[in-house]
């Protein structure tokens, strides 16, 4: 166990450009991810919480080196992995070796899995390109051993299905055998339990939390459920996070952020999730419904728009991040010495 990160990122962005093909001079940049400095650490649980198009997901696969930033680094064990990608970094990592160990579990695995080929076929692919030395036995071994992990049994008869022989459940427990047979430091779920259905979303997260205490590996677990998210982080010891148009204004200890959470939308969040216990009553605690268009965010801090607690220097100036307690927060109203609060309020 080291202590410095497995995964770090600081200063993340990533910027699309969307051409218009009827004028290339109209072509407009998505904010997808600002400025987001995050570490993952050894066997640790990681969850990105928010709206549709706040930018989880890409921040997910910008950590594991599935999207290239388009500005700050994300490092891995302390070594730049896009530099490793280009043949720049003075290291003997390969890039191989960084994509072995940077694993993703996709939403839709129906569609990630061959469906003209067998799973014994699916699964041994990975093996034969890391291990190639393995023989036909010694990876069937494997993979009739980890299907038999996750509850498909027997191993032998789930391993000559076609994936369309397979459930939702099924498909997904696949993903995760896949993701697995590589020893991975990370895995991705990006939205992993989303398809599911209601009664099979927590087996699936506690077959994760077991696998993860056999093969000692983090999660960084992307949803857009506060409740999904609660659960998989308060159980496995881990922190949640809160993103709103590309920034991560919250994140600590999954319990602090449900039961005491400090900035105002992670508030929201929590007010609009049914099945937390702590819900609150009445009207929705923000001023708007509509979210900003992120090619246009706003000005200062991006959440006023909405925010029932703004006043005039939130639309100014972004806040920095503060500490409280174990908790990181992008919010004026963490520093008591701060103008904010003899700032007028907003009132359009």
């Amino acid at each position: 166990m080291s202590s410095d990160p497995l995964v770090s990122l600081e200063g993340v962005e990533v910027h699309f450009t969307e051409e218009n093909f009827l004028d290339f001079d109209a072509a407009e940049t998505v904010h997808a991810v600002d400025g987001v400095s995050l570490d993952i650490e050894e066997n640790d649980i990681v969850s990105l919480v928010g709206e549709s198009g706040c930018g989880k997901t890409t921040l997910g696969k910008t950590a594991i080196g599935l999207q290239r930033p388009t500005g700050g680094t994300v490092a891995y064990r302390g070594e730049d992995i896009w530099a490793i990608r280009d043949g720049d970094a003075n290291t003997d990592t390969e890039w191989a070796d960084v994509r072995t160990s940077l694993q993703i579990i996709h939403q839709d695995p129906g569609a990630s899995l061959n469906p003209n080929r067998r799973l014994v076929s699916i699964l041994s692919e990975p093996l034969r390109q890391v291990n190639p030395e393995l023989s036909r036995s010694e990876k069937r071994g494997r993979i009739y051993s980890l299907l038999e992990r996750v509850g498909m049994n027997p191993p032998a008869d789930f391993a000559e299905r076609y994936p369309h022989q397979l459930s939702g459940g099924e498909k997904q427990r696949v993903a995760l055998c896949r993701a697995l047979l590589m020893n991975p430091d990370v895995i991705l779920a990006d939205e992993a339990i989303s398809a599911l259905d209601v009664s099979l979303r927590v087996e699936m997260m506690d077959l994760m939390l077991d696998l993860q205490d056999e093969f000692d590996t983090s999660y960084i677990f992307v949803s857009h459920d506060l409740s999904n998210a609660r659960y998989f982080s308060v159980h496995g010891g881990g922190k949640i996070g809160v993103m709103y148009l590309g920034e991560l204004v919250e994140i600590g200890p999954a319990e602090d952020v449900i039961d005491d959470p400090q900035h105002p939308y992670t508030n929201v969040l929590r007010w609009a999730t049914p099945d937390l216990t702590l819900r609150e009553t009445g009207e929705p605690p923000m001023r708007r419904i509509d979210i900003p268009d992120p090619v246009n965010p706003p000005s200062g801090c991006r959440f006023h728009t909405r925010c029932p607690k703004a006043t005039e220097v939130c639309r100014r100036e972004p806040p920095a991040d503060y500490q409280h307690g174990e908790q990181t927060v992008a919010c004026f109203r963490e520093d008591d010495a701060h103008e904010y609060w003899e700032s007028p309020e907003l009132t359009d």
